[in-house]
């Protein structure tokens, strides 16, 4: 076994390379070894030290009580594969950070909802949806005190990336909102009661140029390897 942490990082059987190479290179930047969680494999037996649930297609609409839509890609397995991940690691504290999808993911698994389309809810909600607006485009979002997120980034205002077109609506069970955008969309959600369980709408794996988004990668790492020590630790 690898001395350092084993981060399981979820992704589709096929598509979504770019940001699991990112992830993955953040994981191992941070002191980790990261491990491929997809359908195509036993994926209830991985051998985790955390867990970090990936971006990509909506969640299946049915899963918050709400109609599919007609033409939509909806990766079902996947759902299955993930909802059980998110829970399992809170129920047993294992260190989990969720992206994008992943946070959504991890609201809905807490009995959350989600809003399927972002116009008619929010204003000041045109992001750009071409690959140079994923690319560059900024937007300010509002951490609130004492939260994790808060800590980790180090200030109360960050501008972080775009590449999302759904959101959080209702709050999961004991999860609580610890950043939002001035117009009011969600982007970061957590359940202080555990060790590390941070979801955020933004992408960090791919502004790790700057050192306050790599520190989420390097502490959900520190926490894996905390937890590893603590339970090797002969019980007196």
């Amino acid at each position: 076994m690898t001395d350092r942490p084993i981060v399981g990082i979820t992704k589709p059987q096929k598509g979504d390379n770019l940001a699991y190479a990112a992830i993955a290179l953040a994981v191992r930047l941070a002191g980790g070894e990261p491990e491929t969680l997809t359908t195509g494999m036993s994926w209830r037996e991985a051998p985790i030290d955390a867990l970090i649930i990936g971006g990509g297609s909506d969640v299946f609409p049915p899963h918050y009580n709400q109609e599919a839509i007609e033409d939509a890609h909806y990766d079902r397995g996947r759902d299955e594969m993930e909802m059980y991940w998110a829970r399992t690691a809170r129920n047993t504290d294992l260190p989990t950070l969720a992206i994008c999808r992943g946070a959504q993911v991890m609201n809905v698994a807490g009995g959350g909802t989600l809003h399927q389309e972002l116009e008619g809810v929010f204003e000041d909600v045109d992001y750009p949806s071409t690959l140079p607006g994923h690319i560059l485009y900024r937007k300010e979002i509002e951490t609130t005190d004492d939260s994790l997120i808060r800590d980790i980034l180090g200030k109360a205002t960050v501008k972080v990336n775009s590449i999302h077109k759904q959101a959080i609506a209702r709050i999961g069970k004991n999860l609580v909102i610890t950043a939002r955008e001035p117009n009011g969309v969600v982007q970061a959600i957590e359940d202080p009661s555990k060790t590390f369980y941070l979801g955020v709408q933004f992408h960090p794996e791919f502004l790790t140029y700057r050192g306050r988004f790599r520190r989420i990668f390097e502490r959900l790492v520190a926490a894996a390897y905390e937890a590893r020590t603590t339970s090797a630790q002969p019980q007196s």
